[in-house]
């Protein structure tokens, strides 16, 4: 039997099919893994993301804050490692998060941002572009 590779066949035809079936499945799998939100810096699910953003911090010298915002909280992650999740807080102006005892405030405006943790200023400078 000799093999033409210029001639379509039923087995041919069907090893393209099972080809293209595999092919859209790893992809698929490869791209859900690359947006895990364990890979994305946050252990808050992805559902309900309503914006997200890096700011990059004058104090400390080349600090950032990547951040995941929510309708009702905020996911942070510091370029220290530390990861913290907090509620909306009520503010007058921009928008603020706080824990519950209040001893770490993440304050947003437009696209400049501050940390405040226990009544002291530990990222400032904060923007993002």
């Amino acid at each position: 039997m000799a093999i033409s590779y210029t001639r379509v066949t039923w087995y041919s035809q069907i090893v393209a099919i099972i080809l293209f079936v595999l092919v859209w499945y790893v992809g698929f799998s490869v791209g859900r893994y690359w947006v895990s939100p364990a890979r994305m810096g946050t252990d808050a699910p992805l559902t309900g993301v309503v914006n997200a953003a890096v700011f990059r911090c004058d104090i400390p010298a080349s600090g950032f804050i990547s951040s995941v915002f929510y309708s009702d909280r905020v996911s942070l992650t510091l370029s220290t490692g530390r990861r913290i999740t907090l509620p909306h807080a009520l503010s007058a102006d921009g928008a603020r998060y706080a824990n519950a005892d209040e001893s770490f405030v993440f304050w947003n405006k437009g696209n400049t941002a501050f940390v405040n943790e226990n009544g002291t200023t530990t990222w400032d400078g904060c923007v993002t572009k």
